[in-house]
């Protein structure tokens, strides 16, 4: 997951935790966005992978 996450132009680090089956990426907002990062996720490994819901106001 890593790799397919740092493949993605602006990502900077990724850390998964495959026992929660989260990760916390860090990434640049002016190059990407979660919903993108989360897509090559998907697409690149076996993982089902889902940008976090925005927090409503």
């Amino acid at each position: 997951m890593k790799l397919a996450a740092t493949s993605v132009d602006g990502v900077k680090d990724c850390k998964a935790d495959y026992k929660t089956g989260q990760a916390e990426v860090m990434y640049d907002p002016s190059k990407t966005t979660p919903d993108a990062i989360a897509k090559v996720i998907s697409e690149k490994t076996g993982f089902r992978a889902t940008a976090p819901k925005s927090p409503s106001s």
